[in-house]
């Protein structure tokens, strides 16, 4: 028996804390669990509190570091009307997407869907 929590910290952020642990004292105490979460915030640590019976194991990745970007990744942003997103995105993927290795993130599953469509 496992309970398996990822992206505890946007579950919190969303108002689900008390939903979260509804869930937690309906399960059997008897289990392994596993919580990822890209931050470590108060409610974080409360809820890892709650729902691992056992002192837990912390697995942090380049927690002494002061950035958490390597120096030679550039990140940006642009805010623009939203008719002209998919333009703006075409126009900057046609102008770099030779020179350099481009992310673009999407706020869904069929965001990246109908993206990919549009752009292959």
């Amino acid at each position: 028996q496992m309970l398996v929590i990822d992206e505890a910290d946007r579950i919190l952020d969303l108002g689900f804390e008390e939903d979260m642990r509804a869930i937690i004292k309906a399960l059997p105490t008897d289990r392994q669990t596993a919580l990822f979460s890209a931050t470590q915030t108060k409610n974080v640590q409360d809820l890892a509190r709650l729902s691992i019976r056992s002192t837990p194991v912390y697995v942090g990745v380049a927690d002494q570091d002061q950035q958490a970007t390597v120096d030679s990744l550039t990140q940006g942003y642009v805010v623009c009307p939203s008719d002209q997103r998919f333009l703006l995105l075409f126009t900057f993927l046609k102008k770099y997407h030779k020179k350099k290795k481009i992310m673009v993130f999407f706020s869904s599953c069929n965001s990246v869907k109908y993206h990919s469509e549009l752009l292959n």
